[in-house]
This record gives structure tokens, C-alpha cells and sequence, in this order.
């Protein structure tokens, strides 16, 4: 059992670092980038705020719930920021190399899109795509309970940031050039 924990954050690490091996060393995913920069650049900046917001979340909630945890979570938050920019990064870049298999292939990656995807495409034109694997321990321990407990001190910016995880990849799949 010991060994299955700590192998779950190695496997993730490798798996991440051979994306981005793969963004480094394949022509054609270094084009599907090269072509959407401003997109790509633009999701970025939407998730770095998200990070930061996941650290704040953790830190303003523990102070919050006493003097004592103040000094914990000062520590404690740069790691949820990078931690939470780490998951995001790895799901996102995971979409986008499955876009751009896509693309390269003249069809779609995986499986049809079902009734969210069916109403999505019909309107907003909107094509997700298949869905990236989400390291779903990560993401609940780094992304969704920063943010709930951000939700917990400020209900209206996580609100927000909520909304902007969402937007995100809606937006960059409807100004997709290659759509």
C-alpha cells in the first residue's frame, strides 16, 4: 500500500515530464503551439490566477481560523501554488496534445462528444473535444479544496475564478484557429 502512494505523484511527474518531452522534441505539436501563442498564452495567465488564488484561498482561510495556523499556511502556500499550477498545467497542455492529435489526424481524438459536447457544438460552436486525464487526487487536494476553501472567505472571487476555469477552455476551443 506504501508503495502505491508514493508511486501515484512519481507516476504523474513522469507522465508530465513526457509531455513536455513530447512538446519539446515533435515538430508538429511545437506548430500547433506556435500557431495559437496568444491563446495558449492567454489560458496561461488564466491559470497562474487561478494558482495564486488556490494559495490565497488556503492561506486566508487557515489564518482566518486561527493565529496559530498563520505561520502554516505562509509555508504551506507556495507549495498549493505550485501545486495547483502544476496539475492545471499538465491538464491543460494534456488537452491541447489531444487537439492537436486531432488535427493532425483530420478527426477526432477518442470518443464522440456526448450531450454536453452535442449542446455545446450546437451553440456556442464550441468542439472540446476528448477529455484530458485529470490526476483527480491532485487536482481535489490542489485545485478544488483551495478553491473551496477560498470559496469559504471570499464566496464571490472564487465564484469568479470559478467561472474563469470554466471560460477557459470554452473560450480557447471557440477562438481555436483551425476550429
Amino acid at each position: 500500500m506504501e508503495t502505491t502512494r508514493q508511486a501515484l505523484p512519481l507516476r504523474l511527474l513522469n507522465e508530465a515530464l513526457g509531455l513536455a518531452a513530447r512538446f519539446r522534441d515533435v515538430e508538429g505539436l511545437q506548430r500547433y503551439l506556435a500557431r495559437r501563442r496568444p491563446l495558449v498564452l492567454a489560458a496561461s495567465a488564466a491559470m497562474l490566477v487561478i494558482g495564486l488564488a488556490c494559495a490565497a484561498g488556503v492561506f486566508m482561510f487557515l489564518a482566518e481560523s486561527s493565529a496559530w495556523l498563520a505561520l502554516p499556511a505562509l509555508i504551506l502556500a507556495p507549495f498549493v501554488a505550485l501545486g495547483s499550477l502544476f496539475v492545471q498545467f499538465y491538464v491543460f497542455f494534456s488537452w491541447l496534445e489531444g487537439r492537436a492529435l486531432a488535427r493532425a489526424l483530420g478527426h477526432r481524438a477518442g470518443q464522440p462528444p456526448g450531450a454536453l459536447g452535442a449542446w455545446l457544438a450546437r451553440k456556442l460552436q464550441v468542439d472540446l473535444g476528448s477529455p484530458p486525464p485529470v490526476p483527480w487526487p491532485a487536482a481535489a487536494i490542489l485545485v478544488v479544496l483551495p478553491l473551496a476553501m477560498l470559496a469559504v472567505v471570499a464566496p464571490l472571487l472564487a465564484a469568479a475564478l470559478l467561472v474563469a476555469a470554466v471560460a477557459t477552455p470554452l473560450l480557447y476551443a471557440r477562438l481555436d484557429p483551425t476550429r
